[in-house]
């Protein structure tokens, strides 16, 4: 937090002019906290030690389902200054609207084509009467979008330079009835702690050119790590590779070039490919866990389930990791949960299958958008979540893609 260039962050928020009081009494709990809670009694601007905020609100004359409204009100919120963060006011009625009718995806377009990363409120979550807990995710997600470091994780100390990389592809369609015909290539690279340091889209391919863009891509990626952080020719460099589907050779091939490169101007130069999947047959039990919370039905939730964390080598190159414990099933009825299930390309110089476990499960606990674990680690999710966003911003007016591979670069705008 000491590092937050951003002490006073102008955010500017649209509203339809219906909600305009109920978002002013949401926006003052958000930035000074809920008197007398534990979960958010500091506020935003004290739990992250900011200095203050300048809030412009915009209110506009239009329903919660009137894009074109929102659009003008997102153009009028640029032409007023420099902007760090937009909130957005939106609602259910709007989710099932896409492309250009949707509202929450135009005003995503129009602050994130100018560099100004959003983040959306639903008008259900401003009216609830116990927000402790939503505004906690809240003012995470907004810090994590100014640029802000909510948290990392403890990693081990090591002479190697290492990355941690997810790689994602997400498949383009021309419209919404035609087949996918093309691949994105997205990658996201966090240092050992956990700390997001930038994401990057390969150009559209056709399948046959993917490896190719992919490379280049992470090329890219690398060149940029290695400015930040003055790598120095004789270093000793360490990649691992988080996939969420079994990598195929091409992709696989290219990620092999790269490490070749590399190998050229650095001492040594280990890398992972390491299959991350829950697409699998295995179940854990625990004979020893008796569960949580016995009821009145005299049965414990989670009985028989492992605590997370807890993980069981199949073979040299596979291990099951529990990253779902009785505490998260929501009742004695709720089945087992599927573990992860993390497979070794067998292409892998770097082989600690223990190493890699502990790694993606502490991956799992990293994501800035909620304060809770995730059940897969934020190299994949991240990734999901910019190929979603993508996918729906492809359909929108005027969309500008270049700002996520420039302005937005090492933003975490898809939060």
């Amino acid at each position: 937090m000491e590092f937050f260039a951003k002490k006073k962050p102008r955010i500017a928020v649209i509203t339809p002019r219906a909600h305009k009081g109920v978002v002013e009494n949401f926006l003052f709990k958000f930035l000074h906290g809920i008197q007398g809670e534990r979960t958010f009694g500091l506020g935003f601007i004290r739990k992250y030690h900011l200095s203050g905020c300048d809030v412009s609100l915009h209110p506009f004359d239009g329903a919660t389902t009137d894009a074109n409204a929102y659009r003008e009100a997102c153009r009028r919120a640029l032409l007023s200054g420099d902007i760090d963060l937009a909130i957005v006011i939106t609602s259910e009625d709007q989710a099932h609207l896409t492309g250009d009718n949707s509202p929450y995806l135009v005003a995503k377009s129009a602050f994130m084509g100018q560099g100004v990363p959003v983040q959306d409120v639903r008008i259900e979550t401003v009216r609830l009467s116990k927000l402790a807990y939503p505004l906690n995710s809240i003012a995470l997600a907004c810090y994590a979008k100014l640029g802000g470091i909510p948290f990392v994780i403890a990693a081990p100390r090591s002479l190697t330079h290492e990355l941690v990389i997810g790689i994602g592809s997400a498949h383009v369609k021309e419209s919404r009835l035609t087949a996918p015909e093309r691949v994105v290539g997205i990658t996201t690279v966090f240092s050992a702690d956990g700390n997001y340091l930038l994401s990057n889209t390969s150009r559209e391919a056709d399948y046959d050119d993917y490896p190719r863009e992919l490379l280049r891509s992470l090329t890219e990626c690398i060149d940029a790590i290695k400015i930040r952080n003055a790598w120095q020719k004789g270093d000793e460099l360490r990649l691992i590779f988080h996939v969420f589907k079994p990598l195929k050779d091409i992709e696989a091939a290219a990620v092999k070039e790269l490490v070749e490169r590399l190998t050229r101007t650095y001492a040594r130069v280990e890398f992972a490919f390491v299959h991350v999947s829950t697409d699998h047959d295995w179940v854990m039990f625990d004979r020893a866990s008796a569960g949580v919370n016995r009821g009145a039905s005299g049965r414990a939730k989670g009985q028989y389930v492992p605590e997370r964390g807890h993980a069981v080598p199949i073979g040299q190159r596979e291990l099951l990791v529990a990253v779902s414990g009785p505490m998260d099933l929501k009742s004695a009825l709720h089945g087992a949960p599927k573990p992860l299930l993390l497979k070794l390309h067998r292409h892998s110089t770097f082989t600690d299958i223990e190493y890699l476990g502990r790694q993606a499960f502490r991956f799992t606990a990293m994501s800035w958008r909620s304060m809770y674990p995730s059940r897969i680690p934020v190299t994949i999710l991240y990734s999901d979540l910019i190929a979603e966003l993508l996918g729906q911003l492809r359909h929108v007016r005027n969309w500008n893609a270049d700002a996520v591979a420039t302005k937005l670069r090492s933003s975490r705008w898809f939060l």
